[in-house]
C-alpha cells in the first residue's frame, strides 16, 4: 500500500494534467469500486487534485468532490492523444490496452482524454461526496505528519499509558496520518529507538528526538517522488520514486548496518515486518 509520499506525488502530478478538464461522463465497470451517482459529475470542471492522509481528492468549483483510495493495488492512469501517464500499483496494465481486465472506472474528459481507475484486488474505491462528506471521511484520521497540526505537543499528548510498541503507534492513522511501514522503520532508526519498545517506556527526551525524524523521512520521501521497493509503487508519470536509495534499514535484514556494521534484524510487530539495528537502536 502506498504511504503518504507516494500518494502526495500522484496527487500533485495528476493536478497538473486534470485541472481545467471538463468531465464528459463516468462509466462504472464494477459497482463495488464506486459510491455515489456518477451522473452528478457530468459537465463539471476539475479545479484541482489534492491529498489528505492516503486519500486523493478530486476537487470542483461546486460543493462536490471525488475522494479516491488506492488501497493495495489501485492505479490512476491519465490517457490523452499526447500522453499516457499513471500512478499506483505497477502491473502489466501500464503498457496493455486500456481499458484492461482490471479497469473498474473510466472518466471521460474534454479533448478526448480519459482517466482510468484500475484495481486488481478491488479494495480501492471512489466516493462522490460533498465538502462536508469529505471532512467526515478525513476526520477518521489524525493530522497529516507533514503539517503544523502534527506538533510535538500533540504527539506527546497521544502517547501516555500506551503499552503497544512505538512503531505501532506511529503507524496508527488515528494518531498521525501517512506513516506506513517503510517510513516508520526509517524514522525510528534515525532516532536510535528500538521499534519494539513499549510506547510508555519512552522518555519525553526520546519522543522529542523521534518527532523531527518522522517529519524528515516523509519530506525526504516526497522530494524523492516516493519509494519503489520490490515492485511496489510507481508515480504518476510511470517513473519509479528514488527514496529506496536512501533506506537505512527497511528490507535489509541480514545486511550490515550502515552505521555500526551490526546485522540488521527483522521482527513482526502488529503483523508487519519491522527492521532495526539491535546495536544502534535501544
Amino acid at each position: 500500500m502506498p504511504e503518504l509520499p507516494e500518494v502526495e506525488t500522484v496527487a500533485r502530478r495528476l493536478s497538473t494534467v486534470l485541472s481545467g478538464k471538463v468531465i464528459q461522463g463516468v462509466s462504472v465497470l464494477r459497482e463495488k469500486s464506486f459510491q455515489g451517482d456518477p451522473s452528478r459529475l457530468t459537465g463539471l470542471t476539475i479545479k484541482s487534485v489534492s491529498r489528505r492522509a492516503k486519500i486523493i481528492s478530486i476537487n470542483f468549483h461546486e460543493d462536490i468532490k471525488i475522494i479516491v483510495h488506492l488501497k493495495m493495488t489501485g492505479q490512476l492512469i491519465y490517457f490523452s492523444k499526447k500522453e499516457k501517464i499513471g500512478g499506483g500499483h505497477p502491473s502489466q496494465d501500464w503498457v496493455s490496452k486500456l481499458p484492461s481486465s482490471h479497469t473498474r472506472i473510466v472518466m471521460d474528459l474534454s479533448d478526448g482524454a480519459k482517466l482510468f481507475f484500475n484495481d486488481m484486488r478491488v479494495f480501492g474505491w471512489w466516493k462522490v461526496v460533498s465538502g462536508e462528506g469529505a471532512e467526515l471521511e478525513f476526520q477518521k484520521y489524525g493530522p497529516d505528519v507533514n503539517t503544523d497540526a502534527f506538533s510535538l505537543e500533540y504527539f506527546l499528548s497521544k502517547l501516555p499509558n500506551r503499552r503497544v510498541s512505538i512503531k505501532q503507534v506511529v503507524m496508527d492513522n488515528k494518531v498521525v496520518a501517512g506513516i506506513g511501514n517503510i517510513y516508520a522503520s526509517e524514522a525510528l532508526f534515525l532516532a536510535k529507538i528500538d521499534p519494539t519498545r513499549a510506547t510508555n517506556s519512552l522518555s519525553k527526551k526520546e519522543v522529542t528526538r523521534l518527532f523531527p525524524f518522522l517529519k524528515k523521512v516523509i519530506e525526504d520521501g516526497i522530494n524523492a517522488g516516493g519509494t519503489t521497493f520490490d515492485g511496489k509503487y510507481v508515480d504518476v508519470f510511470g517513473f519509479a520514486g528514488s527514496y529506496q536509495n536512501q533506506l537505512k534499514v527497511y528490507g535489509q535484514d541480514g545486511e550490515n548496518c550502515k552505521i555500526c556494521k551490526s546485522i540488521i534484524e527483522k521482527v513482526k510487530l502488529g503483523g508487519r515486518g519491522s527492521y532495526f539495528c539491535p546495536s544502534c537502536q535501544k
